[in-house]
């Protein structure tokens, strides 16, 4: 153990800052934030302070923040990281995961991390030297589906041309590559209402003893769980089942699915969330995170790497998502696109200015 990097409270919100240590700011643009909830962490492997780092995602906080800061995230497979930490053992909407620099560091952690625990009702025998190496993978030989926003995100237009642009340029190293996405009907509110009862599971006596010092990500959670009645909580678990039955059928097809990590670039430290995207207003304070939390639902491994820059000069990512619970596939792929985005300027692993960065601090 190295040390402990900065998280928003309790981990709620993309936004690394806290009323403790403040904001931590984007290693390509300090006045931008980095993305959460593991934004130290991200920031940390981006300036090569640390190679490998420890987080957890519920709606994307491995990925958003190494989308943010050009590093790598991987979401696992519910149980493959056992963890007696989630208060509804049941229910796959968190899990523990990697981030590294690449591919390759970021499967080292993981095969640290991987583990059967008789706490964890998802975790299963599990043996560490599966994930030992990276196997090679014949990109040539995928059917690759890709969607900008699922047929309903709002995205920003910068991300939406980014995206079609990187599209372009690797399209060709795949069997075939095609415009599509899985049904995701239903996706906001399945993941809104499955959040809240995580959240009503978890901070229970916090809010009812201390209510007054919670910051307000964590009491408009808690409180949107109170208002919602069993027949609520029923409807959010079924569609949550429906999602992933949809998933199965489109990977009868599909062997690897490529979406963007974020739906904006990194917007100012002092702008808590997302409000609008393209003219169009969020519901939620979360809204922004739909790209990480649609592939949330379905509990499919899911992993960002880094892409080059998008027009702000901070990093973009492609978010990678594999068939259900082949998670060792998944990386390997990763790190067969990840090999071949290095091969290209305009797509390889940016890294931030260090000298700049500190000139930046003494400011």
């Amino acid at each position: 153990m190295v040390g402990k990097t900065n998280v928003p409270e309790f981990g709620a919100g993309a936004n690394t800052n806290n009323p403790v240590w403040g904001p931590t700011g984007n290693p390509f643009d300090p006045a931008r934030i980095c993305g959460g909830s593991s934004g130290g962490s991200a920031v940390a492997l981006a300036t090569s302070m640390l190679p490998t780092c420890t987080g957890s995602d519920t709606g994307g906080s491995l990925r958003i923040p190494a989308a943010f800061c050009g590093v790598v995230g991987f979401r696992p497979s519910p149980g493959l990281v056992a963890t007696e930490r989630r208060p509804l053992g049941w229910t796959p909407i968190s899990v523990q995961g990697p981030m590294g620099r690449s591919v390759a560091d970021t499967l080292l952690l993981l095969q640290a991390q991987v583990s059967d625990d008789s706490r964890d009702p998802l975790a299963s025998p599990v043996d560490p030297a599966d994930f030992s190496t990276v196997a090679p993978v014949d990109l040539s030989r995928l059917r690759v589906a890709v969607t900008e926003d699922f047929g309903r995100i709002p995205l920003d237009p910068r991300i939406r041309a980014t995206f079609r642009e990187r599209i372009d340029l690797i399209k060709g190293a795949f069997k075939s590559c095609e415009w599509r996405h899985p049904d995701m009907t239903e996706a906001d509110e399945a993941f809104g209402i499955v959040r809240a009862l995580n959240f009503l599971a978890a901070h229970k006596e916090r809010y009812e003893k201390h209510r007054d010092k919670l910051g307000p990500n964590i009491v408009a959670n808690y409180e949107q769980g109170l208002a919602m009645s069993a027949a609520d909580a029923a409807r959010g678990l079924l569609m949550q089942t429906r999602i992933y039955r949809a998933f199965q059928e489109f990977f009868r097809d599909v062997d690897l699915l490529i979406c963007p990590t974020v739906s904006v670039p990194p917007f100012p430290l002092e702008q808590r969330y997302c409000a609008e995207i393209d003219g169009q207003k969020l519901p939620t304070y979360y809204a922004w995170l739909a790209p990480t939390y649609y592939l949330t639902l379905p509990a499919h491994p899911s992993i960002s790497i880094p892409c080059g820059l998008e027009p702000t000069g901070t990093p973009f990512a492609l978010q990678l998502c594999g068939p259900a619970r082949k998670d060792k596939f998944l990386l390997d792929t990763a790190a067969a696109v990840e090999a071949l985005l290095q091969r290209d300027p305009r797509t390889a692993r940016p890294l931030p200015d260090i000298e700049k960065l500190r000139t930046w601090r003494k400011k």
